[in-house]
């Protein structure tokens, strides 16, 4: 009777986004129960490898069925040449199409035709505790599922990347000036110097450290100030780009952070999203990118962020598909 009774819950099917309790665990059970989203994932994720070591270190969602893919930004651009995967066929010169740094997002494009897009007339809102389906590990031709449950309201995530110039300050006999540049930031760039005594931002007065910062706090990363300086005895007019803080700083880390294993396993922006899904499965940097699917093969969403151990943040399809209109509009 108990054999019978096992066998009978074995095979019970999925309904309403639910799973049997043994086949809530790794393995060949939850494998089996997950198998029919597992080609969704197969059809509508592209993989990206390093070109350097051949190895995978992102995912990305299908969006159009002639190679427009969107993954998320501030992953990809860390890696200088990378090929990509969809389904079991490889993609060389893929090509930048534009991108999106409120929502960390770049929309890339290979040479493919006939690709299976994610379906984003499918979008809807999710109840807590609604199983979903992402990318855990990746084998070169096949995609292995892993499973998560939506553990909060769709919410926006505050804190964002606040934009910096890349300088060290130093107050002196009523002078602002320039104590050290880091290296690669904006300043850096824009040729700022050890010593340059900062004038005016923009064309208003810089009174003190203050009145920079301040100023700064109104502004974007990306955007462009000038920056009014004296340099020995010549007046200057530079140019800077602000950058994003966890570009050249990283982001701050708490003690949650570190049980979560840091670097290695978070991404690098985790935060200052307008909008995200929140789900408890356990993701890394490079599994994020991916489209999320109900267990009933319904697309809700890209992955956006491996936040600790067990969540993640997606975002939603319907915030997806409006980003995805704009970037394709992008000259």
């Amino acid at each position: 009777m108990k054999i019978i009774t096992l066998l009978v819950a074995i095979t019970i099917p999925l309904v309403a986004n639910s799973l049997p309790s043994e086949k809530r665990k790794n393995g060949p059970l939850i494998q089996e129960a997950l198998s029919p989203v597992q080609v969704s994932l197969q059809e509508s994720s592209a993989v990206f490898y390093n070109n350097e070591t051949s190895k995978a270190f992102l995912y990305g969602t299908v969006v159009s069925d002639d190679g427009l893919i969107v993954t998320k930004a501030s992953e990809i651009e860390e890696v200088e040449s990378y090929y990509v995967r969809v389904g079991t066929k490889k993609f060389r010169d893929p090509i930048v199409v534009a991108r999106n740094d409120v929502w960390d997002v770049m929309m890339i494009k290979i040479k493919a035709v006939g690709l299976k897009p994610v379906d984003f007339s499918q979008t809807k809102d999710l109840s807590h505790g609604t199983w979903v389906v992402s990318n855990g590990a990746t084998e070169r031709r096949f995609r292995r599922p892993r499973a998560g449950i939506i553990s909060a309201n769709k919410r926006e995530i505050p804190g964002g990347s606040p934009a910096v110039l890349g300088v060290g300050l130093k107050e002196e006999d009523g002078d602002l000036s320039v104590d050290s540049v880091t290296e690669d930031s904006g300043a850096a760039m824009a040729d700022l110097k050890k010593g340059d005594k900062l004038l005016k931002v923009d064309g208003s007065d810089i009174k003190n450290r203050d009145d920079l910062i301040a100023y700064l706090k109104e502004k974007s990363p990306g955007d462009k100030i000038k920056l009014t300086l004296t340099r020995g005895d010549k007046e200057l007019i530079l140019e800077v780009e602000l950058m994003a803080r966890h570009k050249l700083y990283g982001q701050e880390k708490t003690r949650n952070d570190q049980l979560s294993g840091g670097e290695a396993q978070q991404s690098s922006r985790r935060t200052g999203f307008p909008m995200v899904l929140q789900h408890e499965t356990m993701l890394n940097r490079k599994t994020v990118g991916g489209p999320v699917f109900t267990l009933d093969n319904q697309f809700v969403g890209m992955n956006i962020a491996a936040v600790n151990r067990v969540e993640a943040f997606a975002i939603p399809g319907k915030e997806l598909s409006d980003l995805v209109l704009e970037l394709k509009k992008t000259p």
